[in-house]
Order: structure tokens, then sequence, then C-alpha cells
């Protein structure tokens, strides 16, 4: 569905509701973008697209509208101000549930909270939390597992020397891991165990059935990298996946949080001028918090003898807390211009911060002593946090302009991944200088770079000859730092490379419109 404004001058503020979807939307004249508005789909501009300074668009999300997009195609385009486009990609996964339900072998499920069967052994069962769900899009986080079952026998009235219950918490579940688009995302870490220890003095605990902890669920596992370094693909950023929910003890743990949505998508193609001197975000989302492990307590007093000692309760340790959500992974930026360019403003696809690790339940204890009947401690011990959630990877930047050497490129780029049990992956930054036939190998031309790593010279070979082959080595910023024409084939070419800093380099041999991309690393 296309729909068409007319813009009577060229600094008129297009007034209407901006958002549409991922529909296009014709504008005769100019959009100037006086005032913070929200922004979805395609707007094709007869004439200038203005983001002002002070002035902030934001990218309506994936989750509002099934879109997630921006893009804009104009004859002139100038970012003064902010395009935001953070989280607005595909949704994380949903936080798990906590560890709710009590269950006994012998009918005494009650037995962790009060009284139940006193004179006879029987055993409690406390369920483990559950994992979050995998997140949404290509390179979507899967889920962590569940924290394990816990149980322990419950009290027991003897006549002499009355036997303690321990019931031990049950585990909390994994963490989420983080997404990836151009880097990695990290894999998530594990959920808190419940423990299955305690310290007696002067008691007696029940051992007609063991103590058993519950295991810590284990993280989810980390997305697949999708797209291409150099082609003119572009996708949305996609969805860590959720925190674990929180073992139970005597208390029920807490539910955990939702993963971390990927960033958005950026594209603007400009025929006359493209000008970015403020910021495009795509940035991923952090995670949310696994849910907390469930404290431990003790019951009232079962036992009718004259010694209202802690022989007649049962106690509960600590549960396991839940790991964290995974970040989302950063978005996509992609900037054409069929003739000028000037991009000196802030290019953002970072990944996601793995989300907190829930704490864990603590435990209880329980201190008697009476003149006749003695002294008696005893302690249940805490449980174990959860890990926090893997890290989104960063996203994919790509600028495509005639020539590069023409074109003033020196944005300030952030692709780091995020930070978390496991670190997200950089994501990539690109410039090429031909449209429609940039591609990360040419088919019919292959390219050899080496040594690889180098630090004095690097030699250059071609399956085949090609004469005045544009030769750039490039910053990962985008700055251009070695550019000159050169005949490639079989005979090595060697470029001097002893004055570049310590990095990594793209090695870019342009000829007929087609670019052939190389990573080189400095040493």
């Amino acid at each position: 569905m296309n729909k068409l404004f007319t813009l009577v001058g060229a600094g008129l503020l297009f007034a209407q509701n901006l958002s549409a979807q991922c529909d296009t939307t014709d504008i005769t004249g100019d959009l100037i973008i006086n005032s913070s508005s929200f922004l979805s789909g395609v707007y094709r501009v007869t004439g200038t697209f203005k983001v002002n300074s002070g002035t902030t668009v934001f990218v309506q999300t994936h989750e509002t509208n099934g879109c997630g997009k921006l893009e804009v195609i104009a004859s002139e385009i100038l970012v003064e101000g902010t395009i935001n486009g953070d989280y607005a990609g595909y949704l994380g996964g949903t936080g798990g549930a906590p560890g709710l339900n009590a269950t006994s072998l012998t009918g005494d499920a009650t037995a962790i909270s009060s009284c139940s069967n006193k004179d006879n052994t029987g055993i409690v069962q406390l369920e483990g939390g559950k994992a979050g769900t995998a997140g949404f899009g290509p390179g979507a986080a899967t889920a962590a597992t569940n924290g394990g079952l816990s149980s322990g026998p419950k009290q027991q009235c003897l006549n002499n020397d009355d036997a303690a219950g321990m019931i031990a918490g049950s585990g909390g579940a994994g963490s989420g891991a983080g997404a990836s688009y151009g880097g990695a995302g990290g894999n998530g870490g594990n959920g808190g165990a419940g423990s299955s220890d305690y310290v007696g003095t002067g008691i007696s605990v029940s051992s007609a059935y063991p103590v058993a902890g519950g295991t810590a669920g284990t993280g989810g596992t980390a997305g697949n990298v999708y797209g291409t370094l150099g082609g003119n693909d572009i996708q949305l950023g996609s969805g860590g996946s959720g925190a674990g929910g929180g073992g139970r003890s005597f208390d029920n743990g807490l539910g955990g949080g939702n993963g971390g949505a990927g960033g958005g998508l950026i594209i603007l193609r400009a025929s006359t001028s493209l000008n970015i001197t403020g910021t495009i975000s795509a940035n991923g989302e952090t995670g949310e918090a696994g849910g907390q492990g469930g404290n431990g307590g003790a019951t009232g007093k079962c036992c009718s003898d004259g010694c209202d000692d802690c022989g007649e309760a049962t106690l509960s340790t600590g549960s396991g807390g839940a790991g964290g959500a995974g970040g989302g992974s950063g978005g996509g930026i992609l900037l054409y211009s069929d003739a000028a360019a000037t991009i000196t403003g802030t290019l953002n696809v970072k990944g996601g911060n793995g989300g907190s690790g829930g704490t864990r339940g603590n435990g209880t204890s329980c201190d008697y002593s009476a003149t006749f009947c003695g002294s008696q401690s005893l302690t249940a011990n805490n449980g174990n946090p959860g890990q926090d959630g893997g890290a989104g990877g960063g996203g994919r930047i790509k600028v495509f302009v005639p020539i590069c050497s023409n074109a003033t490129l020196t944005p300030t780029t952030q692709l780091g991944g995020g930070t978390g049990s496991n670190a997200g992956a950089v994501g990539t930054y690109f410039v090429g200088c031909s449209e429609l036939s940039v591609m990360e190998l040419a088919a019919n031309f292959k390219l050899d770079v080496f040594p690889n790593p180098a630090s004095n010279y690097v030699q250059i070979v071609g399956s085949e000859s090609i004469e005045n082959a544009q030769v750039n080595i490039i910053e990962l910023s985008g700055r251009i730092v070695y550019s000159n024409a050169h005949s490639i084939g079989s005979e090595a070419l060697s470029i001097d490379i002893s004055t570049l800093s310590q990095g990594t380099y793209q090695v870019i041999v342009i000829s007929q419109g087609v670019s052939v991309v190389k990573k080189l690393i400095k040493n």
C-alpha cells in the first residue's frame, strides 16, 4: 500500500502519523524531522530527508508492528540528530517460571512447611526452576535447561532423641544465551545448585532418605552468525533466550526475566548526497535478571514430648538462583550513496549484555538449650547464585559509495559484543565501492593475501591477471589507509604495511565493478 504526501515547502514538517508498519510511503518534496517521532517502513522522498540536530527518530519495534525497519530513499539525506533503532529487532525469549511444586512418595508433601505424619519417616521432593524460552530471529539463542529436583527426609518423632528433617533446596534453571548476527553471541552460564549441606551439633537428622540438593540447570547455546560481510543484504538483530526461574525451598523462588531484543534495521539510500554527522544506532538489548532462589525455613515443632527441641522440626536449605537472560544481538545499518558521501558521525550496532544471575536462596538455623534436655544447633546452608546470561554479538554496518577515495568516511563505530557469562563477539564493518556488485568473494576471481598475520609486507596474488585494479586497505573504522592502482595476477604484489598500527584491516581489490574482500591482521 503506497501513500502520497505532497509537502509545499522545503522546510515544512511532515506532520502526519509516520508509523506505517513495513508499508511504503511516497513523499513529493522534502521530509524534515524537527521533533522526535516514530518511523517505520519505507519512505521514498523526491527531495531531501533530514533529521535536525537535537531530534531523535525512533524506529518502531518489530514487536509493535512486525517491521522493526526504517528505510529512506531520497535525493539528499542529512542526519544531524539521531536515528534510534535500539531494541527494535526480533524479541528475546520469555523468562522461566520458578519451581513451585512439592511432591512426596510417602504422602508428605506438606511437610516442607508444616507437620505431617509426625511419628513416621517421609520424603519431600521440590521442583526445580524452569528454563526460559528461546529467542526469535535467524541468530536466536536456544533455551537453557531446567533446574534439578531436590529431596530430603521430614522429621520423625521418636521415644528418645527425635530426628530432625532436612529437605534440600532445588536447583535454579540455567542462563539464557546471547543472540548472534555479525558477531557470535555468548553461551549462557549455569544456574545455581540447591544446597544439600547442613551442620548439626548435639542433634540427630533423619537418615531415612538422602538429603539431595537440586542440580543447576545448564546454559543455553548462542545462535548462529548470519548474513554476509560485504553483500548488500542487511537484517534485523536477533533475540537472546530468556532467564531461568529460581529453585524452590520453604519459600518459592521468583520467575526469570525476558531475553534482550535484537537491534533494528536502518537503511539510508541517497542518489545525490549522503551526510551523516549525527548518530545512527541499532543496539541489542540487555537481558533481564534470573529468578531468585527460594529461601529455606523451618516448620513448627511437631512432637509432644517435654523437650521442644530442634529435632521436632523440619528445616530446608537454600535453593539455587537462576541464570540471567541472554542479550540481543546488534542490528543492521546499511548506507548507500550514488554520489557524494560524508559520514563523520557515530554508527552503533552493539550487542546487549547478559542479564544478571539470580541471587541464592538463604538457608535457616535452629538453636535450642534447656537444663534437662541439653543443647542443640542445626544450620541448613545457603544455596548457590545463578550465573549471568550470555551476551549478544555485535551487528553489521555496511557503507557503499561509488569511489571510496572521493568520500569522507571517518565514522565512530561501536560494534562490540556485550558482556556476560560469556562475551559476545565483535560485529562487522564493511566499506564497498560498488552498490550493486560488492560481494565477499567474486565467483570467477580468487585472491590470496599472505603472510597473514603480517608485520612489514603483505603479498597479494590473484587467480587471473587483472590490469589497473584498485587496491584499498581499510581500517574497521572505515578509514582508508592505502589506496592505489595495481596489476594483479600470479606474480605476487608486495605492499609495505610496516607503518600501520597493529589490528585488523580489510584488503579490497576492485575491478570492473566487482570487489573482492580479504581480512588482514597486522602484527
